[in-house]
């Protein structure tokens, strides 16, 4: 039995599939998306691709077909449904927390025969044994790539572009605590098939809009540090992000700029998107667990990189999380 025979019965079982990352997708969740999706069409597979936020637009590269459908912010309006909805399976990929989907939730899940995660974040709660969760792994990519491989599915420029993306993106570039030698055993392949690294470098790091660009001066001005400035705290209201012309999603690297000082240990990011949903993102290095943080307000992620949907008003989340914190400055455990 091979280590993806479960994930390949969930395939057989099924001759249509929808696929869904988490919120506000990331590269490694649209990067796998992408690559699932060609991996099912391959065997002859209905499949359809639906996520609950768009992504940001310098990521439009992975999906030059518009293959990925995104839902309408208003909650009331119903996704249109296959007749042979009960008959699909539902992949969920790069989270292992069903509500970390939005309402993808509530307009596919209940409606499908059954879903099946792949993910490499922690383990949340509740989980099925059939899931496939690899937490040593550097990306959810990074195990489709083993799918794909274990499946004899021939990986094309297009799929190894979508795969070396994801890999690049939630390793930092192959620096983060997850990076291995496999990481880079399957970025070699994926080079080798032809994708070429300072192309996607420029994708993911060079390519964003002038108004995110004020966007980021605006939110790396309301810098805040803590604990003797290990701590950066900054914060992204919607009114900022209407007042520059930019887009909520063009934010999603701007958690990771404190901690290029040598100083900062945690990053937290609150950001309030166009609807007024509060969103909390955290960063460490060292042993701080800032997954345990996030796993408190119903979040999740790795121990250096997390995030949760905040049920609290700005001023007293943060305080909540840097009281989170004190007993690693105060001990000095960190």
């Amino acid at each position: 039995m091979g280590r993806f025979a479960k994930v390949a019965g969930f395939i057989e079982r099924h001759e249509a599939f929808f696929i869904s990352g988490h919120e506000t997708p990331d590269a490694d969740a649209l990067g796998s998306e992408i690559a699932l999706y060609r991996a099912l069409r391959h065997l002859g597979k209905r499949v359809k691709i639906v996520n609950a936020d768009p992504a940001a637009q310098k990521y439009d590269y992975l999906d030059p077909e518009g293959v990925i459908d995104i839902l309408d912010p208003d909650p009331a309006v119903v996704y249109p449904l296959p007749e042979d909805v009960a008959s699909w399976g539902h992949f969920i990929l790069d989270t292992n927390d069903i509500g970390n989907i939005g309402h993808v939730a509530s307009h596919i899940l209940p409606y499908v025969g059954e879903y099946y995660i792949i993910d490499h974040h922690e383990l949340g709660d509740d989980l099925f044994t059939d899931n496939h969760i690899e937490e040593n792994a550097s990306s959810t990519s990074e195990i489709l790539y083993g799918l794909l491989t274990e499946l004899n599915i021939p990986i094309n420029l297009e799929v190894a572009v979508a795969l070396y993306t994801g890999i690049m993106y939630d390793t930092g570039s192959f620096i983060y605590p997850k990076t291995s030698a496999r990481t880079f055993g399957i970025a070699h392949d994926l080079v080798a098939i032809g994708v070429n690294p300072n192309e996607m470098y420029q994708h993911i790091y060079e390519s964003n809009s002038i108004p995110a660009l004020k966007l980021q001066s605006k939110v790396l001005a309301s810098l805040e540090l803590y604990y003797d400035q290990h701590v950066a705290v900054q914060t992204m209201l919607r009114e900022t992000i209407a007042a520059c012309g930019a887009r909520y999603e063009e934010a999603d690297s701007f958690i990771n700029v404190p901690l290029k000082s040598k100083d900062i240990r945690v990053s937290i990011f609150f950001k309030e998107n166009e609807q007024g949903i509060l969103r909390c993102s955290l960063r460490s290095k060292g042993n701080i667990n800032v997954a345990a943080i996030a796993q408190t307000f119903g979040g999740g992620g790795h121990r250096t990189a997390a995030g949760f949907k905040s049920a609290f008003r700005l001023e007293t989340i943060k305080t909540k999380v840097l009281g989170m914190l004190q007993s690693y400055f105060e001990s000095g455990s960190e």
